[in-house]
Formats: C-alpha cells, sequence, structure tokens
C-alpha cells in the first residue's frame, strides 16, 4: 500500500473494516459484506473521485492512502449494483495510530501529519517524546488517511477505534 501502513494488528476475520491481508477496506464497506456480495466489478473503484480505491484480494476494493485521504463522499456506495455498502451505518470505525517509527521518536522535528489533519485530531504535545510526540483524539479522527498519505516514514497505522481505546494509545 504505497508505504501505508494500515493495520497495527491481525487482519480481522469477521465484520470488521479489514480485509484479510490487513488492507482497510472502503468505507460502508465491512469485508464480510464484501466477501458475500462483492462481484469485483470495480464499479466503485472508478467511481471515487479521489481515486483512492484500488483493487485488493480477489479484485475487491480497497483504500489506499499513499494517494490520498477519503472525503466520505458516497460515490463508491451508490456506485455499487451489490448489496456491499450499509449507508445507514457510520462508514468506518477506524482511527489513527502513530507507530514507534516516527520521526519524533528518533529527535527529528516533524508535523507534516498534524498539518494535514482537518479535524485536528492528531495534536502536536511538546511535553512528550525527545522533541515532542503526537496525541490522538480517538473522538475526533474520522479515519479519513490524510496524515497517513503524508508522512514520510509510513508511520501512521489504522486501527479500528475499539482497539485503541483498549489500547489506552
Amino acid at each position: 500500500m504505497g508505504g501505508v501502513l494500515v493495520t497495527g494488528g491481525k487482519a480481522h476475520e469477521d465484520a470488521g473494516q479489514f480485509a484479510r491481508d490487513g488492507s482497510v477496506r472502503p468505507p460502508w464497506g465491512s469485508e464480510a459484506r464484501i466477501r458475500d456480495a462483492c462481484t469485483s466489478c470495480g464499479t466503485c473503484i472508478k467511481s471515487c473521485p479521489e481515486a483512492i480505491l484500488r483493487s485488493g484480494p480477489a479484485g475487491t476494493p480497497v483504500v489506499d492512502f499513499s494517494l490520498g485521504a477519503c472525503t466520505f463522499c458516497t460515490e463508491c456506495a451508490k456506485a455499487c449494483p451489490e448489496p456491499v455498502f450499509d449507508l445507514d451505518s457510520e462508514p468506518w470505525a477506524l482511527v489513527a495510530d502513530v507507530r514507534s517509527s516516527c520521526l519524533l521518536n528518533a529527535g527529528v522535528s516533524c508535523r507534516i501529519c498534524t498539518d494535514a489533519c482537518d479535524e485536528t485530531a492528531l495534536r502536536f504535545d511538546l511535553r512528550g517524546g525527545i522533541v515532542g510526540r503526537i496525541d490522538i483524539d480517538a473522538d475526533a479522527c474520522t479515519g479519513c488517511g490524510a496524515c497517513a498519505g503524508t508522512c514520510p516514514v509510513g508511520a501512521i497505522a489504522f486501527v479500528e477505534r475499539k482497539t485503541f481505546r483498549e489500547q489506552g494509545a
């Protein structure tokens, strides 16, 4: 995925947001629904105005944050002829998670991820780390991926909100 780490744990085998290979599924589409209903026609991929969807396992759609951020426009879901997407649910419960490979941990000042975050869910805090740290507000993070695509070392991962809170991150 272009150097963008998408999950910090195992790929979910149930109705989670991750494909078996760890790739992120499109918003409003779970792994279970994609496995059950997706025909790999590519309509959702072609309809994404941000061009961040690509063909993943078995030709099914995955998000590639190295190509940009999700704007949650719903075009992929509206274009899909199969019951893959559920627009009555939340898009996804993904939260950004800054990994140990963050440049701040090496003493290099970098704030590009916080600059990219329109929701201000990622905040620079001078009180931690060698030259500061990035704190994440899980309630504000939409999981759009804007931060991940800008990170020069691919230190932004995505985990499900529940996992993020369980880790105490």
